[in-house]
């Protein structure tokens, strides 16, 4: 294969993963059995599973049942025990350690400090608090940049599937740009934007909204058919994703996950976003490049 061709077909396999792992979750995980669905063996698919995802198949394991985990004891009145079970814990004392370490605070802690509306604001990325957390090898390089306020105007799109706004965001862009054509605003419009606000609850949650929409230049605050917001100024890494988008999850979990324990910078309370550099209606994928925005201190 090709360098490109390889690299997809990597990317390809870990989404492939990705999907299977987080529909397990509350079931045992072997190794092998991801290997085989990858056609990896166990140390391969260990080695590249990390180099794209930024942590090891075990840490993402681990993460991932304790988001269930935090997601069943808020919505859920579950017993611990039963929070555990949920999640593939066997007994609630090594359920209880692990989400100590992922969290910092016991899970009657948790339910007892943290409201539904906090968790679901985006991105407070799980650090491991106790045993010393294993990093990737490679860690990507943002630019660290400070912008100005930027403007935007922009549609609500509704719904995950297989952890991505991908299979809802393309039809709620050809509808913001069917409406900016209908309304003769393509002058107004710069950069097509994806902004995400709001953490997904679930692998698939239909209910999570982002929005979709694009950069503006002009005063107007507000258009029939449009919200507008304004994206705070300061301090931003961009990582850049080439590429297909359905890849895009893979590239902010190298950012979250690798890139910000280790950099030492903190996040700021504003909301992370897309730029998406290619627009068309047909663009090659192996064509595609975005900017992933993440607001810092």
């Amino acid at each position: 294969m090709r360098s490109a061709d390889t690299i997809i077909d990597h990317r390809e396999r870990i989404r492939r993963a990705i999907i299977h792992l987080n529909h397990q979750l509350d079931q045992k995980i072997r190794l092998d059995q991801l290997a085989r669905l990858t056609c990896y063996s166990p140390f391969h698919f260990i080695r590249v599973f990390e180099t794209i995802m930024g942590e090891t198949p075990q840490q993402y394991i681990i993460r991932k049942r304790m988001e269930r985990a935090a997601f069943n004891l808020l919505r859920h009145d579950w017993s611990v025990t039963d929070v555990a079970f949920s999640v593939s814990y066997e007994t609630p004392s090594s359920f209880c350690k692990i989400f100590k370490n992922t969290f910092g605070i016991s899970p009657r802690q948790f339910r007892d400090t943290t409201s539904v509306k906090e968790y679901y604001k985006v991105h407070h990325p799980f650090r491991f608090f106790g045993e010393k957390h294993k990093y990737s090898r490679s860690v990507p390089v943002p630019v660290i940049k400070c912008l100005p306020p930027i403007k935007v105007m922009y549609i609500e799109n509704r719904g995950t599937e297989d952890g991505s706004f991908l299979a809802t965001a393309p039809a709620s862009f050809r509808k913001f740009e069917k409406e900016i054509a209908r309304q003769n605003l393509e002058r107004m419009v710069h950069a097509q934007v994806s902004i995400y606000p709001f953490r997904p609850l679930t692998f698939d949650d239909k209910q999570v909204l982002n929005y979709v929409g694009a950069t503006v230049h002009g005063e107007k605050e507000s258009l029939p058919g449009f919200e507008c917001t304004t994206l705070p100024p300061g301090r931003y890494a961009i990582f850049n994703h080439f590429g297909s988008y359905k890849f895009m999850p893979q590239t902010w979990n190298q950012a979250y996950m690798n890139w910000l324990p280790r950099s030492g910078k903190q996040l700021r309370d504003a909301p992370p976003f897309e730029i998406h550099l290619n627009t068309g209606s047909n663009p090659d994928p192996l064509q595609l490049k975005a900017y992933v925005m993440i607001p810092i201190l």
